[in-house]
């Protein structure tokens, strides 16, 4: 297949190329930087510049017509704000000839929007929600400080602030002029992340690892894969009760005493989706057999371990 891979300088493209090359697909790869800004624009078969998702309408017609222009048959797309575009013309899109793996908006929708995402859990019997609320900064809760803060409809880390005293409750007001905020009981601990794959038939999988070292974009950067089978019946619960389908990732913080509650879902590829296939599970390749109507394969078990990621540089233009 000739697939379009979205947001080719994100954390997750690299495998997500590599796997696709080793399935035997071409892979046109698209980001809003140019070519020479992008190590991975130079391990796809094209590159396209992309106008930024978040200018719905422009992004909405270049998916359209670089589909049309370069013959796509599947897109892969890798940022939220990019999933939530493609999901809006995803039939579309099909009745095109195009498989756009994303999930149903709706699923998409409610998995983005953090105030409601965990009233909507916890309103169908889920435990371990933290209580959310939005910013109003004439009614503040009653919860004792810290707080954590992050923009309601915000991606990964951006945008969070831990909020110590009332006086920087005042500083958010600044803050919640721009976006929404949604504000929660801050809890310390490590955070747990959790690649989830599930096909239409109803099958689940799911890998999940702690973050030793982070980076404050919440990218995890040294990690230990885990097993724990109170949290995987959470997982696959929580995936049916989204109607999730394809991978996502979902993320937990781990309190000192051993408890775990939801922080937040991504409706994606993770961006340490190869974590999970160097403990054995290839993500990508189940992912894309999702949306082709093929179960996906079973997960012969967790390989423990801890995996560190680096960083490399590349010359992309000498300048002679």
């Amino acid at each position: 297949m000739k697939m379009l891979v979205t947001a080719i300088g994100s954390m997750a493209a690299d495998i997500v190329i590599k796997t696709l090359h080793r399935g035997g697909h071409l892979v046109v790869g698209n980001d809003i930087y140019p070519r020479e800004w992008i190590a991975d624009a130079y391990n796809v078969d094209w590159f396209v510049q992309a106008p930024p998702a978040r200018d719905e309408d422009k992004y909405r017609d270049f998916i359209m017509n670089t589909c049309a222009d370069m013959g796509i048959e599947a897109i892969v797309p890798l940022t939220d704000p990019e999933v939530q575009v493609i999901s809006s013309v995803k039939h579309r899109l099909l009745s095109e000839g195009v498989l756009a793996c994303v999930m149903e908006p709706e699923s998409i929708g409610l998995c983005r929007d953090k105030y409601r995402l965990p009233r909507f859990l916890a309103s169908l019997g889920l435990d371990n929600t933290i209580a959310t609320d939005r910013f109003n900064p004439s009614a503040l809760p009653s919860w004792p400080f810290p707080w954590q803060a992050k923009p309601r409809f915000g991606r990964s880390s951006q945008g969070l602030v831990k909020i110590g005293n009332a006086e920087q409750a005042t500083y958010l007001k600044d803050l919640s002029n721009h976006c929404e905020y949604v504000i929660q009981p801050f809890i310390e601990g490590r955070i747990c992340t959790v690649d989830v794959i599930r096909d239409g038939k109803d099958r689940v999988v799911c890998v999940a690892r702690r973050e030793l070292l982070r980076n404050p974009s919440g990218a995890g950067l040294t990690v230990e894969t885990i097993d724990n089978n109170e949290l995987t019946s959470t997982y696959c619960w929580i995936a049916r009760a989204l109607d999730v389908i394809g991978a996502v990732n979902l993320e937990f913080i781990e309190s000192p005493s051993g408890g775990f509650s939801l922080l937040e879902i991504n409706p994606r590829l993770s961006g340490g989706v190869e974590f999970s296939h160097l403990a054995g599970y290839d993500v990508v390749s189940n992912h894309l057999r999702c949306f082709q109507g093929l179960g996906i394969q079973a997960h012969s078990g967790l390989n423990k371990m801890i995996i560190a990621r680096k960083y490399e540089e590349y010359i992309t233009e000498p300048f002679l």
